[in-house]
């Protein structure tokens, strides 16, 4: 099997340990090469914990005590709840909340389940916190949402690697062993596990002030085309509108892109150089430069950056959106997210819903339009217009999501 947790995915076996407890050890895989965290090999301590449920908790009144049950008396007790709220209120009071931690399966049976079974627009997942902001510039850049376009291994035999936003040494630690090599700059205000890695090693720790990660890459930019790095031919060959990203970047000389971040000049031309003339080079982003108010706008920064040093599409480089949730990416392409449907299927395209509308043997028009997007979901909670019933699977908004305390 696979370790629950982050998007590596490693590989493990779960056979019973001393007295029959469950214990896992590693399995080769490539992302993991026969190694695990200290996650995957405290994973197995969840089956047998004092605090794990083995059975369903109901409520008789909502100010009475959670008291055990069986499954048919729990299933039968939310399914004629939420059949008795459509009826009354229409398919869209009840809403949908998903993870992307469940499965490519679970996220196709529960994004056809809102549709079909509830007839609810009001579907979405944790996912939409993750990394949305990276798929909508992957969109915008490539037509393409991808969190990464070339397997991990590969990012090995780079002689330079840009992480904006990531901590993978605290994270996803087994990461790292794909990051021994290539010297790292990485892009953090903190001084991570993962810059002291880098700053130990030959790399560089660029520290911008938090929120001024897309000054930083704009004056990344600045700096590669003043030093005569960028790969003109690239550009014009396979790529539009320079022009206009570079009069976003051409305010950002190095010393007025240090006033604004606080990273000193001399670094911001070093780390430009270091990625101008690498033989291989990757611009990975995470979630510290994607999680902000303009975040699609300072992914696309970044892809800007590696588009004009013409690292994607090329053998040993590219440009990767670094996964943080066990499956991220395949929430949404399987159709939790409130505007898709299975297989990044836009849900107003009048084909798309034909398509899909035909594998699940309906008509096109009994499938519901786009609905909210998570935070939209959750903020109307608790308002007149909002879902009356909402059901989670996998994700724990009332610690995870903004505004937690209102959500609860």
């Amino acid at each position: 099997t696979h370790c629950p947790y982050c998007a590596l995915q490693c590989a493990m076996r779960v056979e019973p340990g001393p007295g029959g407890a469950p214990a896992v050890r590693p399995a080769e895989f490539p992302t993991n090469r026969g190694g695990l965290c200290r996650k995957g090999w405290t994973a197995p301590e969840l089956l047998s914990s004092p605090e794990r449920l083995t059975r369903p908790l109901v409520r008789t009144d909502r100010a009475g005590a959670l008291a055990e049950t069986d499954w048919d008396t729990a299933l039968d007790h939310v399914a004629a709840k939420l059949a008795g709220l459509r009826e009354r209120h229409g398919p869209d009071a009840v809403a949908v909340f998903g993870s992307g931690s469940l499965t490519n399966e679970k996220s196709y049976l529960l994004g056809k389940f809102a549709r079909l079974a509830l007839g609810t627009s009001r579907i979405d997942y944790n996912g939409r916190f993750c990394m949305s902001a990276a798929a909508a510039a992957g969109n915008r850049a490539f037509g393409l949402d991808r969190g990464m376009g070339f397997p991990l291994p590969d990012v090995a035999s780079a002689e330079v690697v840009l992480l904006a936003g990531a901590n993978p040494a605290e994270t996803m630690p087994p990461m790292m062993g794909h990051l021994a090599a290539p010297r790292l700059i990485v892009v953090d205000p903190r001084r991570s596990a993962t810059a002291e890695h880098a700053a130990a090693n030959g790399g560089l720790h660029l520290a911008p002030r938090p929120g001024t990660d897309a000054a930083l890459a704009l004056g990344l930019l600045h700096s590669a085309r003043v030093q005569h790095l960028l790969d003109t031919d690239y550009i014009a060959a396979r790529t539009t509108g320079f022009e206009a990203a570079w009069r976003h970047a051409a305010g950002f000389w190095p010393e007025q892109t240090e006033q604004v971040t606080g990273v000193p000049a001399h670094r911001v031309r070093e780390a430009a150089r270091l990625l101008g003339e690498a033989r291989g080079a990757y611009v990975l982003t995470g979630r510290g430069s994607e999680q902000h108010a303009a975040g699609t706008d300072t992914v696309a920064a970044w892809i800007n950056l590696a588009l004009a040093l013409g690292l994607p599409g090329r053998e040993g480089s590219g440009y990767g959106c670094i996964t943080g949730q066990g499956n991220g990416q395949g929430g949404r392409e399987h159709g939790q997210k409130a505007d898709q449907l299975p297989g990044y299927r836009r849900i107003e395209d009048a084909d798309a819903r034909a398509h899909v509308a035909g594998v699940w043997g309906v008509e096109p028009g009994g499938l519901p339009g786009p609905g909210p997007s998570a935070f939209e979901l959750l903020d109307a909670l608790g308002t007149e217009e909002g879902p009356r019933a909402m059901l989670v699977l996998g994700s724990n908004p009332a610690v995870s999501a903004p505004e937690a305390g209102r959500v609860r």
